[in-house]
């Protein structure tokens, strides 16, 4: 009954969010409708007329093509690719519904997820995922699916938990398929299989289930990327996977540790400044300027993406070691949830957005593990107040703070009641922490009051500096604990 009731609120309150503030994002998803509804599949990823292109892998685009099948009765015209911007409120209502529907997926895995839990966990659940402030503002105000893609995720995961790695092993790869950022999760997910199904218990390698498990995962990249292999686009589908010419950081800085890396360059321009006769291009060290694009830093060495590569695979090794080792059902959602922090914390043009790939794994485990809950409810105020920028309008303001708010005392509230609460210099600091972090969020809100248009770039700037630190501390504390 308390699932049931949290989950009709959160459909409510996700209806009445259909005309709040819509991203580009929300464009971007009606083009792709209209040019895999209107276009033949070679023109799938060679296609100009937007801006927006279509830069997700085939499955994805499939998933777009079978929208588009439900969106032509409802209304043609957005299906029309000439229709730059188009947004009736039939395609506003359409393509607003489509996240909820879509999003149940990630509600049946949190269900399956809670069917081996105690009773009532699955109550919590959904109120963690089904009122979760980064779905509500990424998703249902800002327009994505994450929901759609991390259900995928968690039913792979669910799957692995139960011990059927070929039904684990379909789910990635079509995850794979449809979003290449999950990837960061891919040398987890060869580690564990490898070890706990392709070595038997006596530590014989079956070479049978290595090729039956490298068999599932060829065949859907084959259906996949076969099509495009046969009508010669495969080079434009792959150009537009991974284009590395949109820099290190995105226009917000992503809260990790290349925005502590380039806050600290940024500081190191400014008093370079100072030093009389020193030769330095400015231009090169405005990585605050909140543009996308390859800029260089001014001070500190440069970053290439296979700078980034390697810090990603040797910040998860601890994690793949030990997994290697004693490859456990019960750690997989609290590894996964480090290995996509890995790619998160030192990716190269990592999104904001990306804080969910770990955030939502880690609400799961703290569903089913006590000892988890408190690293989620200390992980949740950064994570998710480093999202409020997305929503920059006026309107939006007390809704968004309120949700976060709203979320991150209940969850810490739960945190507390389920173990003990620790001392020390560790929950001291937590304790000034998050004050300090919600005292800057309050900042942002009267920025522009004492400014005006001067340091437009810092209430960004001071956003993602501040939690980044907290999330740089939650990777410090769990790869130590890998380590030792």
């Amino acid at each position: 009954p308390v699932a049931a009731c949290v989950l009709a609120f959160a459909f409510a309150l996700k209806v009445l969010l259909f005309p709040a503030y819509r991203s580009t994002d929300f464009e971007v998803h009606r083009n792709w409708l209209a040019v895999t509804h209107s276009l033949p599949l070679a023109e799938w990823y060679v296609d100009e007329t937007s801006e927006w292109t279509l830069d997700s892998p085939p499955l994805f685009a499939w998933f777009e093509y079978l929208l588009s099948l439900v969106a032509a009765l409802v209304d043609p015209e957005m299906l029309v690719v000439s229709n730059l911007s188009y947004a009736s409120e039939a395609t506003i209502a359409f393509q607003r519904a489509s996240v909820i529907a879509t999003e149940s997926v990630l509600i049946l895995a949190a269900y399956l997820f809670c069917r081996r839990a105690k009773r009532g966990a699955f109550g919590v659940l959904a109120f963690l995922i089904a009122l979760n402030p980064g779905l509500l503002i990424v998703d249902h105000i800002h327009f994505q699916y994450n929901g759609l893609l991390l259900g995928i995720f968690m039913l792979s995961l669910e799957a692995l938990q139960r011990e059927n790695v070929l039904l684990s092993a379909l789910l990635f790869s079509v995850l794979l398929n449809m979003k290449h950022l999950f990837a960061v999760a891919g040398p987890y997910f060869f580690v564990y299989m490898l070890r706990r199904y392709c070595f038997l218990p006596r530590g014989k390698f079956s070479f049978g289930r290595f090729l039956l498990l490298g068999l599932v995962v060829a065949s859907v990249c084959g259906l996949s990327l076969g099509p495009f292999v046969l009508n010669g686009t495969i080079g434009n589908l792959l150009g537009r996977l991974f284009p590395f010419g949109r820099g290190l950081c995105h226009a917000y800085w992503a809260p990790n540790f290349w925005a502590l890396y380039s806050a600290a360059d940024k500081v190191l321009v400014k008093l370079a400044r100072l030093v009389p006769g020193l030769a330095l291009d400015v231009e090169e060290g405005n990585l605050a300027g909140g543009l996308v694009g390859v800029a260089k830093f001014g001070v500190l060495p440069q970053i290439t993406p296979t700078t980034t590569l390697v810090l990603v695979v040797l910040s998860m090794a601890p994690c793949l070691v030990r997994t290697w080792r004693n490859p456990k059902p019960a750690n997989v959602l609290r590894d996964v949830a480090y290995v996509n922090l890995c790619g998160f914390m030192f990716g190269y043009h990592v999104h904001e957005k990306a804080v969910l790939h770990f955030i939502i794994p880690m609400a799961f485990s703290a569903v089913l593990s006590k000892s988890l809950a408190s690293d989620y409810a200390r992980t949740s105020w950064p994570a998710y107040i480093s999202l409020l920028p997305l929503l920059f309008r006026p309107e939006e303001q007390l809704l968004k703070q309120l949700v976060v708010a709203f979320h991150c005392i209940i969850v810490t509230s739960l945190s507390q009641s389920r173990g003990r609460r620790r001392t020390g210099k560790g929950s001291r600091a937590s304790a000034l922490y998050v004050p300090s972090l919600v005292g800057l969020q309050v900042y942002t809100n009267f920025h522009q009051v004492i400014f005006g248009s001067k340091y437009a770039f810092l209430p960004l700037l001071l956003m993602s500096v501040s939690s980044s630190l907290g999330l740089f501390h939650l990777f410090c504390r769990q790869f130590w604990t890998y380590v030792v």
